[in-house]
């Protein structure tokens, strides 16, 4: 790459020398080695954070003080132990959870609850189902392409707590194979498999909140973008292949000889054919730095089928020094499938200098833009709304927080797990939510954070807390497809392993060995379906038989067998958890990503990750419908096995109700509701009662809402 000049924004850089003037007074802003572990947020003094959580609040306050308005009162623990549970790692806390932070005396029992949970896996289910609606991350790509390598990059990357720049960086310039380990960050451009354009405008949206799409077919209407400049962004990723041409090095055309061999018989083919095509799919270029304009490019500044070179949005700043290219070149633009494809470009590591960029702190927008989504997940509003529309004159509700947040982000190199410590320590964030709609975000000041429903995978992952124990784990990369099952791998990595070391014999072997004797793909799935089956059946009729032995040893009054019997239905619905494969009975970032159409969690909303950020949280009949009528009757209400019953079973009968309000809602019942629930129990069954109660709880404003 030859580099040519870089362009400080110096408008920007001014406004955060003040920031960082102003904040140098105050003590809250720090640097630290970037060498240091910073996996937990205990690697920065919780007195230094504080001051940084302070800061935060004197600035909201003096914004309210302006309008004549002041910061709700502090929430109860109550309130807080369930928004907190929801907010940092998405789902209700267990009952046994409600209480030891209800019960702690600790002064500091707030502070420390939120560094417990930041540093749970919790926390990175939660931020995956954050980052995958961004980023629009699918199990399945397209035929033959797994996405599970992505999602495994997000996962570690998230447990890592790597800084979001390096992060970013490392999704912009990944290169290689899609399958080997530890390469999952090429999934980010694969996920838009031969589209650069698309993925150039996805790029800007996502990590600078700027709307480029109207310009990849004509000059911006709404803001200043050229169509000239969206195909000079284009430019950065000019020359990218997503197939690789030699995916077994010296062995690479003998596969392609066998392929034409006559006498490989078709179906051998076909077998060869899946065997060899998923090891193909990854990334090769770092970049030519050029890109075409499009057939009937309609700018001023252009004719259509012209190679133009990368020039940065902001500045038009030209970062690499291209090759310059013949006219000629326009002949063959027809031919070929991916237009970007420009015959005789040299890669020069455009792609390098395109992620440097993107990711400088002096970058205008970089770091502004994601501060303000973590505000959002936070507090349920931006500070700019829409979050991904930043314009030249986007002016925040209130800038200088705004400001504050940028640079307190940047000085903490990026350690989005302790910028979101600092925002939900602030008594902002504890306040009491403010319960109205918000009609003019421009206008809300924030005297505390905005009521809002859960999400699906917040709806999904409460009910699987009252369902099954210990929720909050990593399952294995195991991804159950025809290719795993083909050569005999736990997981596509040790998959790839293994044909990456096959000779071209030995993969002919392979696939005339899968293709005969009984081992077709269809006779392979039809005997692990029936195997499946059966295991079901005899699973079932263990989980009868133990439950009629619970039943009458409460009889009896034995409460040492009956505690005995449910441990080992506890350990019987474990093993039927893991035997499901995730599909039901793992929380939302642990199956399919996303849910396959149908599943509880697309019927709340979640996203189809088609397009960014395309969830819904908009109520509908079919969900309530789901809640009335299906899983909270037939999983938790009448289960006996689920842990909420458990727990219910093990109470004494007056500590009963106190049981389900504590674990659906995080509170005990009121007088009048306790009293309610009592003089039901006159005319009913004390299992009815439960049920209704469990039923009555879980279709209320106040488990679907956060408050």
């Amino acid at each position: 790459m030859v580099v040519v000049k870089k362009r400080h924004w110096l408008f920007y850089s001014a406004s955060l020398l003040i920031i960082g003037t102003f904040t140098l007074l105050t003590g809250t802003v720090f640097a630290h080695d970037s060498s240091e572990s910073t996996r937990s947020v205990s690697h920065l003094p919780r007195e230094q954070a504080s001051k940084m959580s302070n800061q935060i609040d004197a600035l909201v306050q003096a914004k309210l003080a302006e309008h004549g308005q002041s910061r709700n009162r502090p929430a109860s623990d109550e309130i807080f132990l369930r928004r907190a549970y929801l907010d940092i790692i998405g789902r209700i806390p267990t009952l046994e959870e409600a209480k030891r932070f209800l019960n702690s005396k600790d002064r500091n029992k707030r502070q420390k609850l939120i560094d417990q949970l930041l540093d749970s896996y919790g926390y990175v289910s939660r931020q995956y189902n954050f980052i995958a609606d961004l980023l629009r991350i699918k199990s399945k790509v397209r035929n033959q392409l797994t996405g599970q390598p992505y999602i495994d990059y997000v996962k570690d990357s998230l447990y890592e707590n790597k800084p979001y720049d390096e992060f970013v960086r490392e999704l912009l310039v990944a290169q290689g194979s899609n399958m080997e380990r530890g390469n999952g960050a090429v999934g980010y451009y694969l996920r838009d498999y031969n589209m650069p354009e698309d993925n150039m405008s996805n790029t800007v949206r996502v990590f600078l909140g700027t709307r480029l799409e109207c310009a990849q077919c004509h000059d911006h209407p709404f803001d200043k973008w050229t169509q000239r400049q969206y195909f000079e962004m284009v430019a950065f990723t000019g020359g990218m292949n997503f197939r690789l041409n030699t995916p077994y090095s010296e062995n690479a055309e003998d596969i392609k000889n066998l392929r034409r061999d006559p006498s490989i018989n078709q179906q051998t083919k076909a077998v060869l054919r899946r065997l060899v095509d998923p090891m193909t799919f990854g990334v090769v270029g770092t970049g030519t730095g050029l890109a075409r304009l499009p057939e009937g490019f309609m700018g001023d500044d252009g004719d259509e089928f012209d190679i133009v070179t990368a020039k940065t949005m902001f500045e038009g700043d030209e970062l690499v020094a291209p090759k310059p290219m013949s006219k000629s070149n326009k002949a063959s633009r027809a031919r070929n499938r991916n237009p970007q494809q420009i015959k005789g470009a040299r890669n020069i590591g455009s792609r390098d200098a395109y992620a440097n960029w993107m990711t400088d702190s002096t970058n205008p927008r970089f770091a502004k833009v994601f501060v303000n989504r973590l505000w959002k997940q936070a507090m349920g509003l931006g500070l700019v709304e829409p979050v991904d529309v930043f314009e030249d004159g986007t002016v925040a509700s209130n800038p200088e927080l705004l400001d504050y947040l940028t640079q307190a982000f940047i000085d903490l190199n990026y350690d989005m797990k302790q910028m979101l410590r600092i925002i939900y320590n602030t008594k902002t964030y504890q306040a009491k939510a403010y319960p109205k709609d918000v009609l003019k975000s421009a206008e809300y000041y924030f005297n505390g954070p905005i009521v809002r429903r859960m999400s699906a995978e917040q709806i999904w992952d409460s009910l699987l807390t009252m369902t099954v124990p210990d929720t909050d784990q990593r399952q294995s990369a195991r991804s159950n497809n025809r290719l795993d099952r083909y050569v005999g791998g736990d997981d596509i990595y040790e998959t790839y392993d293994k044909l990456h070391e096959m000779t071209a014999d030995e993969l002919v072997d392979l696939a005339k060995s899968v293709s005969s004797g009984g081992k077709s793909m269809q006779n392979m799935m039809a005997s692990d379906r029936r195997k499946k089956t059966q295991a079901n059946a005899r699973m079932q009729q263990a989980r009868k038989k133990l439950t009629n032995e619970i039943r009458a040893a409460r009889k009896q009054g034995n409460s040492a067998k009956v505690r005995r019997l449910m441990n080992q239905l506890n350990s019987m619905a474990e093993e039927t958890r893991k035997q499901s494969g995730g599909s039901g009975m793992y929380r939302a970032s642990e199956i399919s990503s996303p849910a396959p159409a149908g599943h509880f969690l697309r019927e709340f909303g979640q996203s189809d990750r088609e397009t960014i950020e395309n969830a819904n949280s908009e109520p509908s009949v079919t969900q309530a419908l789901s809640l009335m009528n299906g899983y909270i009757e037939t999983r938790i209400a009448k289960n006996s096995t689920t842990v909420l019953m458990q727990n219910i079973y093990e109470a004494a009968p007056k500590d009963r109700v106190d049981a389900v309000y504590l674990t659906m809602l995080g509170r005990k019942p009121t007088k009048v509701e306790e009293a309610g629930w009592v003089k039901d129990s006159k005319n009913q069954t004390a299992a009815q009662v439960i049920s209704d109660l469990i039923w009555t709880l879980a279709n209320s404003n106040e488990f679907i809402f956060i408050k």
